[in-house]
């Protein structure tokens, strides 16, 4: 077991993996938008996500809404209640089937989600300045070939498991602390 005296060397491990970087630039991004959305428009980044989502798609259904948002069920729910207790979303039973609830925006909705437009419009042209018209279609195309690429790999067999490496012999261990065999 190591101690304070018997400290492990370095295992040099890769750490820069591109998903890294992505997540990075993902979180600052994301981040930043949040608290410019909060500050001017009342509402998250989620918030505003979910209502972009119901403003292109009156009447979608919770079930549609979470398929297209990419979020998890019950962040997508809570988010949901919050926003018609907040008068920006209408729930309404559904035209054909009882059962289903649909989503619309109110008018509040509709100011907030166009506000928040604005807002993101900037930001995107604010990024898309970062790089070249070029260089801006071969991220695209780059992102595009990832996520399919990670949607590949979802669907690969598990790997085999690792053998377990085995614990070092006495000698080895007395050797290592410098008592003599």
């Amino acid at each position: 077991m190591p101690n304070a005296t018997n400290k492990r060397q370095p295992l040099n491990l890769q750490v820069d993996y591109v998903t890294i970087t992505l997540d990075v630039v993902n979180e600052r991004m994301k981040a930043q938008a949040s608290e410019q959305y909060q500050r001017e428009c009342g509402v998250n980044l989620r918030e505003v996500r979910l209502l972009r989502f119901i403003g292109n798609e009156p009447g979608l259904t919770l079930t549609r809404l979470i398929e297209i948002s990419h979020l998890e069920k019950t962040l997508a729910s809570k988010a949901i209640t919050a926003l018609v207790r907040r008068g920006l979303v209408l729930r309404s039973v559904g035209p054909t089937d009882a059962r289903q609830i649909c989503l619309y925006l109110t008018d509040e909705g509709v100011a907030v989600v166009m506000n928040a437009e604005r807002i993101g419009r900037a930001a995107l042209k604010a990024f898309r300045e970062a790089l070249s018209d070029e260089e801006h279609a071969i991220f695209e195309t780059c992102l595009h070939k990832l996520a399919r690429a990670a949607d590949q790999i979802s669907s690969l067999p598990p790997l085999p498991a690792q053998t377990p490496v085995k614990s070092a012999s006495r000698a080895t261990k007395r050797a290592r602390s410098g008592k003599a065999a």
